[in-house]
């Protein structure tokens, strides 16, 4: 059953917010239990939501430098005082009562080198080492190791310098998060709920004259009204024409789409409650698809269909990437992939990678055919209520130059008890032409 947005007093809904924070900070304090960390200082604007954190202030997800610090067994994270004490975001986070106490974090203090006054990086280190060393000794956990999961020189020297244990966090983090909540799957279908409507406004949109950024601005649009929060990245990729054919992902551009021209359009990153989507489809616009455009469409769907039908829980990824490439084993398939330069079809791209805070999340990952671009990721266990995003690129290389039509399509779902729950509904089975000027009747039949 599809549910709205919002909670409501008339029905019952599965998305609980509380319940998915007081989750996924168990589930963390789990993983620093398992891991042997006495706490996680983390940078990563993603893990500070996951914790329960969240700046409105999102410029500074490129501007590191803010962290939060996790303390084994002290339930919600330590994080920075509001800019009038601990009552300015209390308010509005109240699960942080006591523990908006940090006063070191600065936007920007992980990237900054300031050559004028060659001492003051280090002396911002050694204060942020000595907060978080103080806390560490207040909760008896000094002498155990303190994970962290982004750095920088200073940093590194500032802690190496006050004697603390500092070790890769990152492992401990991707373990919390890479099994999904019953309410981290629901806003996972949410997101992809509100991306559905954004291709359908593509498509009906889609006409010989546009340009890339304009079916960007289109899909943009659409999911802002749609409630979601933000978008992962600047823009979405968009390839048209020619530049369906190579290197996709690629951003778009001020190309003018011209009739006959493939469209892949991946609207990934939007977020609905920090949850997000990757969502690749391939249209034609304004002309019927040639001969070609039809098999390049097919051999990709049902390399799609056949990971689809793959994904399941109990395998590893080193055997479903196995057991994909068998299914491809014909000419032309996924299986059968030439070896570069040989002219031929190339699924480069094809891949399968965990979907959640973001459009690629920590977690397992399946390589695809392995070759140009595959992740090469050691083999790992599939587990139910992990969240993937499965996606299959097929493109054309003719020994010179790669042709003109390229097409790639991709949805997102969970791990069932014995298979695979695809989360999105726009259209792929058949290739959808858009903007033609009329409707065609052949005058050979």
């Amino acid at each position: 059953m599809q549910y709205g947005n919002y909670a409501v007093d008339y029905e019952y809904r599965p998305y609980n917010p509380e319940r998915m924070r007081n989750e996924r900070v168990a589930r963390a304090q789990a993983s620093l239990k398992k891991h042997g960390l006495g706490a996680l200082i983390l940078f990563d604007f993603d893990y500070q939501r996951y914790l329960g954190y969240y700046s409105f202030h999102q410029y500074e997800r490129r501007r590191l430098g803010r962290f939060v610090l996790l303390v084994e067994g002290e339930g919600f994270p330590y994080v920075a005082e509001g800019h009038y004490g601990d009552t300015w975001d209390e308010a509005r986070l109240p699960w942080f009562k006591g523990k908006m106490i940090l006063k070191t974090p600065k936007a920007f203090i992980l990237q900054l080198g300031v050559p004028s006054h060659p001492d003051y990086i280090p002396e911002e280190m050694d204060a942020i080492v000595a907060e978080v060393k103080g806390l560490l000794q207040d909760h008896g956990k000094a002498d155990m190791p303190l994970g962290i999961d982004i750095s920088n020189y200073p940093l590194i020297k500032a802690f190496e310098k006050a004697g603390v244990k500092i070790c890769d966090g990152l492992p401990a983090m991707t373990e919390a998060i890479q099994v999904k909540t019953d309410d981290e799957i629901h806003c996972l279908r949410m997101a992809g709920v509100i991306t559905d409507a954004a291709h359908w406004e593509v498509a009906r949109a889609l006409r010989p004259g546009m340009t890339e950024l304009q079916i960007a601005g289109i899909a943009a649009n659409a999911v802002y009204k749609l409630g979601a929060e933000e978008l992962e990245g600047p823009s979405f990729v968009v390839c048209t024409g020619e530049r369906s054919g190579y290197g996709v992902p690629n951003m778009p551009t001020d190309r003018i789409v011209r009739p006959g021209d493939f469209v892949v359009i991946d609207i990934n990153g939007v977020s609905f409650q920090g949850y997000r989507t990757c969502y690749y489809r391939t249209y034609l616009v304004g002309d019927k698809p040639t001969q070609f455009q039809k098999e390049v469409y097919k051999a990709a769907r049902d390399g799609l269909y056949a990971m689809t039908e793959t994904m399941r829980p109990g395998i590893t990824t080193g055997d479903f990437q196995r057991e994909w490439i068998k299914k491809g084993d014909f000419p032309g398939g996924w299986g059968r992939q030439p070896k570069w330069p040989e002219p031929g079809r190339y699924y480069f791209g094809s891949v399968v990678h965990s979907i959640g805070l973001r459009s690629g999340d920590g977690g397992p990952n399946v390589a695809g055919t392995g070759t140009l671009g595959g992740y090469g990721m050691p083999a790992v266990k599939i587990e139910k209520n992990m969240c993937f995003a499965v996606e299959v690129g097929c493109f054309t290389w003719l020994g010179n130059k790669w042709a003109k039509d390229g097409v790639k399509i991709e949805h997102c779902g969970v791990v069932t008890d014995d298979g695979y729950e695809v989360f999105y509904k726009a259209p792929k089975h058949d290739l959808i032409v858009c903007g033609l000027p009329g409707e065609y009747y052949s005058v050979d039949d």
